[in-house]
C-alpha cells in the first residue's frame, strides 16, 4: 500500500487522464497503455493507482493482459464526478 501526497498526485492525474480519455462515457472503454502514454508511470506503479482507483470505485477493469497488466478500464459515474471536481480544483 502506498501512502502519502506523491501518491495522491498519482492517482489524481491518472484519474484526470482518463476522465480526458471517456469524454464524458462510461460505457467507453479505454486502453492502459493510451492512459500512460503521457504519465509514464512503470508497470507496478500503474498496477497500484489503477487497483487503488478501482477500490474507491473510481474506475473498472474490464480486460486484464498485455505489458501493463492490465489492458483497459471504464471510468464510473462516481469517477467522472471526482474527475471534474479535481479539474475545478
Amino acid at each position: 500500500m502506498i501512502i502519502g501526497s506523491e501518491f495522491s498526485k498519482k492517482y489524481q492525474e491518472l484519474l484526470k487522464e482518463v476522465g480526458t480519455h471517456a469524454n464524458n462515457d462510461t460505457s467507453h472503454s479505454i486502453a492502459v497503455k493510451d492512459i500512460n502514454a503521457n504519465l509514464n508511470l512503470d508497470r507496478t506503479e500503474i498496477k497500484n493507482v489503477l487497483e487503488y482507483l478501482e477500490g474507491l470505485g473510481y474506475i473498472e477493469t474490464k480486460t486484464i493482459g498485455g505489458p501493463l497488466l492490465y489492458g483497459h478500464i471504464t471510468i464510473t459515474a462516481s469517477g467522472l464526478s471526482k474527475c471534474e471536481e479535481l479539474t475545478k480544483s
